[in-house]
């Protein structure tokens, strides 16, 4: 062995007693039986839960705080149908006899006082004898969820031909009536708001008695009917109908329908009267009152007027002019 061989063993002899020592007391530093290596990114498992979001619930608990703050909490009355509550906005007729009630159903993600149509009219027309109840409609598109056009081959407990929620919804427009027999009133009409005045037509073509008159604004349909099936249930209605919409486009296929479908009626108790609404929208301010003024009209020819049982006070001159004082 030369000098070179024997210098280049003394060095590895001498690394060796370095790293040894040092690869013992990384060893020794592991618990004792365990021999399993744990990934260190493995992610911890979440115990928050997710919280559904409601907004329906959440819109009517502010409605709700809206009207006591405006000490008009009075107005809310909770019923019941097919075991479930369901809120309602109720306005007694102001005058000293009532024409009847009117049923409003407001449109899809709306409440039962929304601020279009559904609001001004329910506050307005008690004052023109009627007294009014605002219904809550549930919700047809849920928010953040894409909206699906129902196939016809699907297995749907639902029929294409039925509105969303329509057992639902139905039963809640007759726990209503009902409730407002129980008072006394013997006359109503329907009165709806977008998708509330396809709930309205569709109540009516199946419950032919139920009012004896309906009023549409802005008629919309559900995303899972076309707008020529909604159409084509106003040949069941017999009552007089008020159909009182924006024609956008000068040609208004849907409303084209909707006037064909009156026109095709068997039985008929009342007109079809459809009204476009632009003129009456470029007002600006003016829209709501000529919006009331269309409905008010409508109901005065279109239904069976009640004579105030109070006559109008006959004028005392004695109030308005001062008799001579004799000296």
């Amino acid at each position: 062995m030369n000098k070179f061989t024997a210098l280049r063993y003394l060095i590895m002899a001498l690394l060796s007693l370095f790293t040894v020592p040092n690869l013992w007391a990384e060893d020794s530093q592991a618990p004792a039986g365990d021999t399993t290596t744990k990934p260190q990114d493995t992610p911890k498992k979440s115990t928050e839960k997710y919280i559904v979001p409601k907004p329906q619930a959440s819109r009517i608990e502010a409605l709700e705080e809206s009207l006591k703050i405006k000490r008009l909490d009075h107005q809310i009355e909770t019923l019941e149908a097919n075991g479930e509550s369901f809120l309602t906005l109720y306005r007694p007729s102001l005058t000293s006899s009532t024409q009847g009630c009117i049923i409003l159903l407001h449109s899809d993600n709306e409440h039962p006082d929304w601020p279009d149509a559904i609001g001004p009219l329910r506050d307005a027309m008690p004052e023109h004898s009627w007294c009014t109840v605002s219904i809550e409609v549930p919700d047809i598109i849920k928010r953040a969820k894409p909206v699906k056009a129902p196939s016809p081959t699907a297995d749907d407990t639902q029929p294409l031909n039925e509105l969303p929620n329509q057992p639902m919804v139905f039963a809640r427009i007759q726990a209503t009536i009902n409730k407002a027999q129980e008072e006394g009133v013997s006359q109503f009409t329907l009165l709806g708001y977008g998708t509330g005045a396809s709930y309205a037509l569709g109540f009516l073509s199946a419950n032919k008695d139920a009012a004896e008159a309906l009023v549409l604004i802005d008629i919309e349909s559900p995303p899972n009917l076309s707008d020529y099936e909604v159409a084509q249930q106003i040949r069941q209605v017999a009552q007089p109908i008020l159909d009182y919409y924006v024609n956008k486009s000068g040609r208004d296929q849907f409303a084209i329908w909707r006037k064909q479908a009156a026109s095709q009626r068997i039985e008929k108790k009342g007109d079809f009267i459809q009204i476009d609404a632009l003129p009456d929208r470029v007002n600006g301010k003016k829209n709501k009152p000529l919006l009331i003024q269309r409905v008010r009209g409508f109901l005065k020819q279109n239904t069976s007027q009640i004579n105030q049982r109070k006559a109008l006070p006959s004028v005392k001159k004695g109030l308005f002019y001062q008799s001579p004082i004799n000296d």
